[in-house]
């Protein structure tokens, strides 16, 4: 269910973005900021699946959930830029602590099915994906506009936090050593020197521009480019859901398979809906494009997340926050594709995209290649 309101809630800076731009005299710089600024927010709130290895889930879960809330009615009330920007940064503050306060008490309800149960929270958001457009195109043609989306997912996200207190989401685990179980710190020491974990991060931070982002100047190039209006342009970032669905459908009955595959197949798939976004001069083909990216987007983040968990069990909230912070690190990208599209235009923003998977399927080929001669060797050593 966490899934379901993030996805809806998260949807919207995004989608609104061609529509909040003009209405506040806001260029592409300063919109793409605001979109952005919800990764420091995250960084920041990277603090709570570190505490969630040591405190109370629903605690930490219920209040992101009216942090939440706060941050979307302060986005959907507000007139000036300064209002909208401190908004994002509430928003990725306070879904950070939602999304990882229930997801870790999901993984330790799981046990060995933690990747199928992910997939099956990640295909109950895809209900949260679809309720996103569907709230923004029904405020759009009612006359209530971007700002009557936004105040409405905040009173859903209010009571969602309200019945989230109401839970007995499982604690967290007995820790081995009891004296250290109140020093949450001492456990990102393993994480912090593990070379896998940074890897991982790196994947996120060249895949985290390529969603919210990517679809957000999708939208705004179908309509000034494209010509499509701004209903048939937001309708088609359900696509993207649709996709993500596909992916987590198939995941999520695939329950004890280890995260064996490369990522690189993934980040394939990934570059050639981004690529097809672009180039593509037809809306069904935009759409097409766009739902592949959603596909392979929600794959490689299964992938990365299965094998966070099996690498450092004990530790998974430390493992997310890395990964997490090093991802939002990158909340700088899209402020290079918004300089790019004010100084020639969107189609080059959108172009910044395509170049961010290229490099990304270059990154996971190579890591691909790594860790192949990691598993030979080990595999010569235990013959020997």
């Amino acid at each position: 269910m966490a899934r379901t309101v993030d996805e809806c809630a998260g949807f919207l800076p995004a989608a609104s973005f061609a529509s909040f731009r003009p209405d506040l005299g806001l260029s592409y710089s300063q919109a793409s900021l605001v979109l952005v600024l919800a990764a420091p927010g995250g960084i920041l709130g990277n603090v709570f699946p570190v505490l969630a290895d040591h405190y109370s889930r629903r605690a930490i879960a219920a209040g992101g959930a009216f942090g939440y809330a706060a941050g979307l009615l302060a986005f959907g009330v507000g007139r000036s830029f300064a209002v909208l920007a401190c908004a994002s940064f509430a928003i990725g503050f306070c879904a950070t602590a939602l999304i990882n306060g229930s997801e870790l008490a999901l993984v330790d309800l799981a046990g060995a099915d933690v990747t199928a149960y992910l997939a099956r929270g990640v295909l109950f958001g895809t209900a949260g994906g679809l309720l996103g457009p569907a709230l923004l195109i029904g405020a759009t043609a009612s006359g209530f506009g971007w700002r009557g989306a936004f105040v409405v997912c905040a009173l859903m996200m209010a009571a969602y936090g309200a019945w989230l207190a109401c839970l007995p989401l499982p604690p967290p685990p007995d820790h081995p050593h009891p004296h250290r179980a109140r020093r949450p710190w001492h456990g990102l020491r393993p994480v912090l020197h593990d070379p896998g974990v940074w890897y991982y991060g790196g994947v996120a931070l060249l895949a985290g521009a390529l969603q919210q982002p990517f679809v957000a100047y999708v939208v705004a190039f179908a309509e000034r480019d494209r010509g499509l209006s701004a209903v048939v342009a937001t309708a088609m970032v359900t696509g993207w859901v649709a996709g993500a669905a596909v992916a987590a459908a198939g995941s999520s009955r695939i329950a004890s398979r280890g995260p064996s595959s490369g990522l690189s197949r993934h980040t394939v798939l990934l570059l050639a809906g981004t690529t097809s976004a672009l180039v593509v001069p037809w809306a069904p083909a935009i759409a097409a494009g766009i739902a592949v990216n959603g596909f392979a987007m929600t794959r490689l983040v299964l992938a990365l997340k299965g094998r966070l968990v099996a690498s450092h069990p004990g530790r998974i909230g430390g493992a997310f926050a890395v990964v997490a912070t090093i991802e939002y690190a990158g909340f700088g990208l899209p402020l290079i594709a918004g300089r790019l599209a004010d100084a020639y235009g969107v189609r080059v923003g959108l172009a910044f995209f395509v170049l961010l998977a290229g490099v990304l399927v270059v990154v996971t080929v190579l890591g691909d290649r790594a860790g192949s001669r990691r598993r030979g060797q080990a595999s010569n050593a235990r013959a020997i």
